[in-house]
């Protein structure tokens, strides 16, 4: 849907989506009118419910539908994460068993780092040492 803001004259969209988020916040506080602020001087411009409706009128099919793809997403979602979860459960066990038979001694596991340590240039700076091949 295209607007022009009253105050600077910009034009801009609104996205389906903004329009559909729009109309279901009206339903719910029973408001006639939408705030839609301009990109460039991000002032809010009134838009009437009635033109947003005609510009999406099975709005609310669309809120229905959008609620049941998100269901079927989020418990899609849960099980591949419970899983994963059991199994990074079930292999700290065999890493830490590993880890007390290489070193029965240690009791304590600490992080090994894998950054090189920085050493200094010995030659100053400016002077070239000649070493450097191209």
């Amino acid at each position: 849907m295209q607007l022009r803001c009253t105050y600077c004259q910009t034009m801009f969209a609104i996205s389906r989506e903004e329009m559909l988020a729009a109309l279901e916040h009206m339903e719910e506080n029973k408001q006639i009118y939408y705030e839609a602020h301009c990109p460039k001087c991000r002032r809010g411009n009134r838009v009437e419910r009635a033109r947003m409706e005609r510009f999406f009128p099975d709005w609310k099919i669309a809120i229905k539908t959008m609620s049941k793809e998100s269901a079927k997403v989020d418990t899609a979602v849960e099980k591949p994460a419970a899983s994963s979860g059991a199994a990074q459960a079930a292999a700290a066990p065999k890493l830490s068993a590993r880890h007390e038979k290489k070193h029965p001694s240690k009791t304590r596991v600490t992080a090994v780092s894998t950054v090189k340590p920085v050493t200094k240039d010995p030659s100053p700076k400016g002077k070239p040492t000649g070493t450097k091949k191209k």
